[in-house]
């Protein structure tokens, strides 16, 4: 008897960009230096000098006493070479600050937020995954040198803006101002 029809659960396949966001944690730049409690960001693609690259934000969390996550500014970034995922920068936010007149040290916001808050977890999880399938729409656009469709910019604004965390944000911002204000739109 064949038994190929047996149910077997079935997995979404891992996106490039998800996969990364996994395996930096193995990457001895980040076992080093990146807390195993900490966070990753929503990531920051950067092209320069003919490459591409990942910038991902790390940040601090504490669950508080009405069973939220306080978020805390990111701390830290590492930046990945897109092509074969070899970490290329380290940077530690706390002594290279890029925005002094931004609290850095203190939680400035919660998580779920409330752009999220009524969401099922299915559902954002599926919001997310969607996002980070579309980081790798993007950089792989950018690496052929091509240009994204005004229904890609579109749905990609419409999932950044939902996900995420609107007190991260000046932050975001802080990290990388023209990807954010062409994203996200001017303050």
């Amino acid at each position: 008897m064949n038994n190929s029809s047996t149910l077997v659960p079935q997995t979404e396949t891992i996106g490039y960009t998800e996969k990364l966001l996994k395996n930096i944690r193995k990457m001895s730049v980040a076992r080093q230096l990146i807390p195993m409690e900490a966070s990753t960001g929503w990531s920051i693609p950067l092209r320069q000098e003919g490459k591409v690259y990942l910038i991902v934000p790390f940040f601090s969390t504490n669950r508080n006493s009405e069973g939220q996550i306080a978020l805390f500014p990111p701390f830290a970034t590492i930046t990945v070479d897109w092509t074969n995922q070899v970490p290329v920068e380290y940077v530690d936010l706390r002594f290279k600050n890029p925005a002094p007149e931004l609290i850095w040290t203190e939680p400035v916001g919660t998580f779920p937020h409330a752009r999220v808050s009524r969401m099922k977890v299915k559902e954002y999880e599926q919001k997310r995954r969607e996002l980070l399938s579309m980081y790798d729409e993007m950089l792989s656009t950018l690496v052929e040198g091509n240009s994204f469709s005004q229904q890609w910019i579109e749905r990609f604004q419409e999932l950044l803006s939902l996900l995420l965390e609107p007190d991260l944000e000046p932050y975001y911002r802080a990290l990388a101002p023209k990807f954010f204000a062409r994203f996200l739109g001017n303050f």
